[in-house]
């Protein structure tokens, strides 16, 4: 198997600091279920993820944060996070594919596993492509003039963590990042708001 990638791709972002505020959608049917919903079995967010999401957006309803735009995977859960985040904070909403949740072939919405190899599921997306295509995101993104604020699954804001080699266990869902990249040679961290 390959080497995980490293900063290096970064190093042409290195010019000027970057940020950008980063948020794990809450929880579906699947997380309390404890079945398998990756970027193929389109779940909404339940009755209680929606609760727990309306309550971080009231946090945030005057945009103390001077955020100008929105990014969201595509998948209905982001989505419906997005909103419930636009409706209090009124920013441009952009959907990214980029950013879409690794697509487990034949485990969605199967019944997790220990024996479950999610790094290459059967007919499904490999972690290795799964890393690529946030990393392609992650690129595009740190290269925005615009304050941003990503929606984005628990799965894919663990792999943008650790691709800026952030402790990646630090995401959870319903929670709100500030993510720095320091210009030059500087640590890139993410601190919780």
């Amino acid at each position: 198997m390959k080497k995980m990638a490293s900063v290096d791709f970064f190093k042409s972002l290195r010019n000027e600091r970057h940020q950008f505020y980063l948020v794990v959608c809450e929880q579906s049917d699947a997380d309390t279920g404890k079945y398998v919903c990756g970027g193929g079995l389109d779940l909404g967010l339940n009755d209680a993820g929606m609760e727990e999401a309306k309550k971080l957006a009231r946090r945030f309803k005057k945009n103390p944060l001077k955020l100008k735009r929105m990014i969201s995977c595509p998948e209905l859960r982001t989505i419906q996070m997005a909103d419930i985040l636009h409706d209090e904070m009124r920013l441009k909403l952009a959907l990214w594919r980029e950013f879409a949740d690794q697509f487990m072939g034949e485990y969605e919405g199967k019944p997790l596993s220990p024996s479950m190899d999610f790094s290459s599921p059967p007919s499904g997306e490999t972690l290795e492509s799964f890393t690529l295509r946030v990393r392609l995101g992650l690129e595009r993104l740190l290269k925005e003039k615009d304050l941003i604020l990503l929606v984005t699954h628990l799965r894919v804001a663990k792999v943008i963590f650790k691709l800026m080699q952030i402790e990646p266990s630090i995401a959870a869902a319903g929670k709100m990042f500030a993510v720095d990249w320091p210009e030059g040679e500087g640590i890139a961290h993410a601190r919780e708001v």
